[in-house]
């Protein structure tokens, strides 16, 4: 059993606690890699949210040579994983692993694709409540603040852990650098396709006018 720590909030206080991967509570709970999910109570706060590692690519544009994905070396920023987007089984019967669920003045919050800063703003990101399996609607006032504070509390706790953030970015890294590497060599020979046109532009430009000036 790992310790709780509580996080003072302008909601009163959460409790937060780190969740091993063999928690009971997580039997349902769809696994993220390198992801840590914590356990949250307080005033109309409770369950859970997994924090994992995320990188922060750049996109860069450019007219002539069309778009440049920048990649980041190593993970810079936190992916927030909480709310589910079903809750039927599957065809078989087989019960429906999920995301972390939750909930907040009763309703389940949800905030798909939510990566942030670390260290950095938790408020600017909209926040839903799920209504069905496939739909949601957006939160209330209140309801979307009362999450920020959740989050807040959570990325306060997961931070101060700077070996458990490290151990996460190792792995996440491990994992992610073959997909990243396939898709920088995709990139390379493409950019290697357009290197060879540009140099054949040259070569007829240089061609033209060395015959021109004779």
């Amino acid at each position: 059993m790992t310790k709780t720590t509580t996080v003072t909030t302008i909601f009163g206080p959460v409790r937060v606690q780190h969740l091993e991967r063999a928690s009971p509570e997580l039997a349902m709970v769809r696994h993220q890699v390198a992801a840590r999910v914590y356990a949250v109570e307080g005033n109309q706060v409770a369950g859970m949210l997994a924090i994992s590692p995320a990188y922060d690519d750049q996109e860069w544009g450019d007219i002539n040579l069309g778009a440049e994905k920048i990649r980041a070396l190593v993970p810079t920023r936190f992916s927030v994983i909480f709310g589910r987007v079903r809750t039927r089984a599957l065809l078989d019967g087989t019960p429906v692993r999920h995301s972390p669920i939750l909930t907040i003045d009763g309703a389940e919050v949800q905030a798909p694709g939510l990566t942030l800063a670390r260290g950095g703003d938790t408020t600017d990101f909209p926040v839903t409540i799920r209504t069905g399996d496939w739909t949601s609607k957006p939160a209330s006032a209140l309801v979307a603040a009362s999450t920020y504070e959740v989050i807040r509390a959570v990325l306060t706790v997961h931070e101060a852990d700077t070996d458990r953030v490290s151990d996460a970015d190792r792995a996440y890294a491990r994992y992610r650098t073959p997909d990243r590497h396939a898709s920088a060599q995709r990139d390379l020979r493409a950019a290697l396709r357009l290197r060879d046109q540009i140099q054949e532009r040259i070569n007829r430009l240089e061609t033209y006018l060395t015959v021109t000036r004779s």
